[in-house]
């Protein structure tokens, strides 16, 4: 099966309990506004430390629905499993505490099935991308948020 991994990491200024729980508040309206990767998130459930959840978005020039399934384990990581017509996407996100700030790092593989895997060697490079730049959307929002918090203080 086609596939292709990936990892990203970033550190950001904030202690891991609080990087953990603004990761993982899931919202309807996380993928709206002004981001790379537009959509619409529907379904969202939580039951205990899982979540499971569908996005939609119009991504690489092909419109997708992703549904997502993802277990935490306060404040340390997050698991996620992704399927869409094009294949699907497992992964882990790690919270390390490192002096007064959070590792924060995403790995994952995504496997090509179907249409995908024809796709994939054509748009691996572009899925990477995609993914890193929604990663670096995600954490610099939370650092703007987390300033904006600080100088209200």
């Amino acid at each position: 099966m086609a596939s292709v991994a990936y990892f990203f990491e970033t550190h950001v200024a904030a202690p891991r309990d609080a990087a953990f729980a603004w990761w993982t508040n899931f919202t309807p309206e996380e993928h709206e506004g002004d981001r790379h990767l537009q959509g619409t998130r529907m379904n969202l459930v939580r039951s205990g430390d899982q979540w499971t959840w569908t996005d939609e978005y119009v991504a690489l020039g092909l419109r997708t629905r992703w549904s997502f399934r993802a277990r935490t384990e306060a404040p340390k990581r997050e698991e996620f499993h992704a399927v869409t017509a094009l294949g699907e996407l497992r992964g882990t996100i790690r919270f390390e505490t490192r002096e007064r700030r959070t590792l924060v790092v995403e790995e994952g593989v995504f496997r090509a099935r179907g249409l995908g895997r024809l796709l994939l060697p054509f748009l691996k490079r572009r899925l990477v991308r995609l993914l890193e730049t929604e990663f670096c959307e995600h954490w610099a929002e939370f650092e703007r948020e987390s300033s904006s918090r600080r100088s209200t203080i």
